[in-house]
């Protein structure tokens, strides 16, 4: 959330519907023996990263990655303890094990959690929120974190909009950036949320 990339989570029931490039799987302690063939087949045309425990029984297949320490487990232990100075840079060998497609890329700061979402018209939604300045106990108020921008990959001309926390819709212009269509967003306090409709 905090690298801006667009994830899909899978669970047994769903991991059939799975469509990324590269599937995660985080310290996996027990699978059924479908969920292990599904698995395989997976590894035939997708990138697996299994990181911490491994009970996937997939062997050496070139499309698997594994790292032998959770980078998400260490990650929250440390921005649990100290979350301002804390940056997702220090899983770097995680982020260069994933492939994904870039269709929806975020600029923003490391402060800023953000999740993406599809709809079934094609309309893609960005959720953000911002914890820049969030000190328990001692300071309530974010910090307006500005210079916030959305490119959207889209060959066609589309709308895009802004919604801050308790504000008014806005319309956002996009300005055409080779294959994508870039929006500068207006500053975010709180939260906000921005879509793109084709």
């Amino acid at each position: 959330m905090q690298k801006h990339l667009e994830f899909q989570i899978v669970t047994p029931r769903t991991l059939a519907e799975f469509q990324g490039k590269t599937l995660v799987l985080p310290d996996v302690r027990v699978l059924g023996q479908r969920e292990k063939e599904r698995l395989k087949e997976l590894a035939a045309a997708k990138s697996l990263v299994v990181t911490g425990t491994d009970a996937t029984e997939l062997g050496d297949l070139p499309n698997v990655v594994r790292l032998r320490e959770c980078p998400g487990k260490a990650y929250n232990a440390a921005i649990e303890k100290d979350f301002e100075h804390r940056s997702p840079e220090t899983a770097r060998e995680f982020f260069a094990s994933l492939q994904g497609a870039g269709a929806v890329r975020i600029q923003a700061s490391p402060q800023i959690a953000t999740s993406i979402a599809r709809t079934s018209e094609g309309h893609i939604n960005c959720f953000f929120a911002n914890f820049a300045g969030l000190r328990g106990g001692s300071n309530p108020v974010q910090t307006p974190q500005s210079g916030v921008e959305v490119a959207v990959q889209a060959k066609a001309e589309g709308k895009g909009f802004f919604l801050p926390f308790l504000g008014q819709v806005q319309a956002v212009k996009g300005e055409r950036d080779g294959d994508s269509i870039r929006f500068s967003l207006p500053t975010i306090t709180r939260g906000a949320v921005f879509w793109y409709e084709p």
